[in-house]
């Protein structure tokens, strides 16, 4: 009987273990949402958070140690009664960090065209909004992290925009969200290993776009400002939304191996007073 020297035995175990870890894969994602032009909160005691000043530095500290992280915003960063100066801070603010992609919410799509045009050469990320009829909108955007192809898509549904004038509603053009997502998808099927969908519509409706949806990895939610702390999955789908006026930040972890997710979990990271202040922002 032949027997195998075991110093081979063992270098054949570490190839094997080298080659299993080499087919495992971690993805992160940041997310925000309904900021609401909080540069900076006032450290009320009920909530006393810090806003863009500390998130600027939490996203930036975490992409150094982690570069296979995606950073994105289901929308409403703009200020909720339009005020113009603040709003221009919040889009410069928004620049300084690196966002791969944002979603417009209601508050921004409520501004007249002039005024969102200015904001967005301010953003310096890519505006996704795979059912918003709009030129400057991308349906939907292929980001590179570690050899992962992530797909990140838009929607906001008819229900945010349902108590604006008509004046307001008649300029935001909006087809079914169901039907073009699953369209996106379709095109996209051969092109992505991770689907991200931006929503802007409220935790409820995402409960129920994600059983309508197959295929679906990720929904950031933002509209009904919700604080998901321990995030769940519906149809394989996991749903996160970080609040609001910027308290907290999302933090996604996706794991993959042999190109298929085999694990998911979110948590929320309060932006709390000891944390430092991006000098720039201040």
């Amino acid at each position: 009987m032949a027997y195998l020297n075991p110093n081979k035995l063992i270098i054949l175990f570490l190839i094997l273990g080298s080659l299993s870890k080499a087919q495992e894969k971690t993805l992160y994602v940041i997310h925000s949402n309904n900021t609401n032009g909080a540069l900076e909160n006032c450290y009320c005691p009920d909530n006393p958070f810090g806003s863009l000043e500390k998130r600027s530095v939490y996203i930036n500290n975490f992409k150094k140690e982690n570069p296979n992280t995606i950073v994105v915003d289901a929308g409403d960063f703009v200020t909720m009664n339009q005020q113009s100066l603040k709003d221009s801070l919040v889009a410069e603010a928004y620049g300084l960090m690196p966002y791969d992609a944002i979603l417009y919410g209601d508050q921004e799509l409520a501004l007249d065209a002039r005024t969102l045009n200015r904001l967005r050469g301010q953003l310096g990320a890519t505006l996704v909004g795979t059912n918003i009829d709009r030129s400057d909108l991308f349906q939907s955007k292929i980001i590179r992290r570690k050899g992962l192809r992530i797909a990140v898509m838009g929607i906001v549904d008819p229900y945010a925009i349902k108590f604006y004038p008509d004046e307001i509603k008649s300029r935001i053009r909006l087809s079914d969200p169901v039907k073009a997502v699953k369209n996106e998808m379709k095109k996209l099927q051969n092109k992505a290993d991770i689907f991200v969908l931006l929503t802007h519509q409220g935790y409820d409706l995402d409960v129920e776009f994600a059983k309508k949806i197959d295929g679906l990895d990720l929904i950031v939610g933002s509209h009904s400002q919700t604080a998901i702390e321990k995030p769940k999955e519906i149809n394989k789908t996991l749903i996160v939304q970080s609040g609001k006026a910027g308290y907290y930040v999302g933090l996604v972890k996706i794991k993959m191996k042999r190109g298929k997710v085999v694990e998911k979990s979110g948590k929320l990271d309060t932006m709390k007073f000891e944390l430092p202040d991006d000098p720039r922002i201040i």
